[in-house]
């Protein structure tokens, strides 16, 4: 079982401070924040958050919605999609969206990596399609490196 720690304002200012930094807009629902000893993170009603979770044995709660990597969070898929809602609810704009044609938003979804040239700058970018942001990706080195979960995969995409 899975330890699940309710982050203080200081942990979430610096998840708030790290994802504004990267995609230009942060979450404006007020969520209480959960991590995993793994530094997964998810997001729940602030009213569950007020439960004794030290009685409860409980392995997972709320919404997974990305990873910690210190100086950086990677945003799951669900996380993308509700930032994206969120920014567009709020007339927010977006930072390093990067947009894919139908052919490299299909072989993203079969589990490839995307050679494309975006700069030097290695950094977490948000992929979209058409209108949809759909995930979020490493760009690295002239390559958008996938991390679509295998069961979100599949060759009937568009």
């Amino acid at each position: 079982m899975q330890t699940l720690t309710i982050l203080n304002s200081k942990e979430i200012k610096r998840i708030r401070e790290l994802i504004t930094a990267q995609f230009g807009h942060f979450f404006t629902t007020d969520y209480a924040y959960l991590k995993t000893e793994k530094d997964k993170l998810y997001l729940i009603n602030k009213d569950v958050a007020r439960i004794d979770w030290n009685k409860l044995i409980v392995d997972k709660a709320g919404m997974y919605f990305g990873e910690d990597k210190g100086n950086e969070i990677r945003l799951s898929k669900e996380g993308t999609q509700l930032l994206a809602l969120d920014a567009r609810k709020n007339k927010a704009e977006l930072k390093n969206v990067v947009e894919l044609d139908g052919e490299e938003t299909k072989r993203y979804f079969l589990g490839e990596d995307i050679v494309k040239e975006l700069g030097a700058e290695n950094r977490l970018v948000l992929l979209k399609y058409s209108h949809d942001i759909f995930g979020c990706a490493k760009y690295k080195e002239g390559k958008i490196l996938n991390f679509m979960p295998k069961i979100h995969r599949g060759e009937v995409v568009l």
